[in-house]
């Protein structure tokens, strides 16, 4: 299970990092019209936080997973392999699992309600409509909360002993 929740995290990932590209088409494409022509569009600031929006969402279970996360570790890193996957293992378990699943309801929860009542961003002429970005929220955090549970599990299994390297 933990490394099928992996594979998906890291294609995910991929497509979430994968997204600067028209990222950065969509910017340079905005700062060449407005600079050159004086003909700003109504539509790139929108796109752009979208994308940034979706970038970041999609690729914070692959950064859990490849352990790439700030954390302050001027003690933690001095402690037994062992020790660390129990402090990781706590608050894998009983901190971060039930906050990101509270969190994925709730974004769950308001992408329907956004779907429901066709609402719409109201940031420019464009004004889109906002569901598909509310639901790739979720399923990002959903993605996040199943690769928390993957690393909760990793964690346990080597405090249990029955493994010796977090990868």
């Amino acid at each position: 299970m933990i490394r099928l929740i992996d594979r998906f995290t890291g294609t995910v990932g991929g497509i979430g990092a994968g997204l600067v590209v028209p990222l950065f088409l969509i910017m340079g494409f905005e700062v060449f019209m407005r600079f050159l022509f004086n003909l700003p569009t109504f539509w790139a600031y929108e796109l752009a936080y979208m994308i940034t929006g979706a970038h970041f969402v999609l690729g914070i279970a692959y950064v859990t997973k490849r352990r790439q996360h700030v954390r302050i570790d001027f003690l933690y890193s001095h402690f037994p392999p062992q020790l660390q996957a129990a402090i990781d293992c706590i608050i894998y378990c009983f901190f971060l699992l039930p906050v990101s699943a509270w969190i994925t309801w709730r974004l769950g929860v308001v992408a329907l309600e956004a779907y429901s009542v066709g609402e719409t961003s109201g940031e420019s002429a464009w004004n889109p409509v906002i569901w598909p970005v509310r639901t790739v929220a979720a399923f990002g955090f959903f993605l996040f909360t199943l690769q928390v549970l993957a690393e909760g599990m990793r964690t346990f299994r080597i405090v249990s002993g029955q493994s010796e390297n977090v990868e």
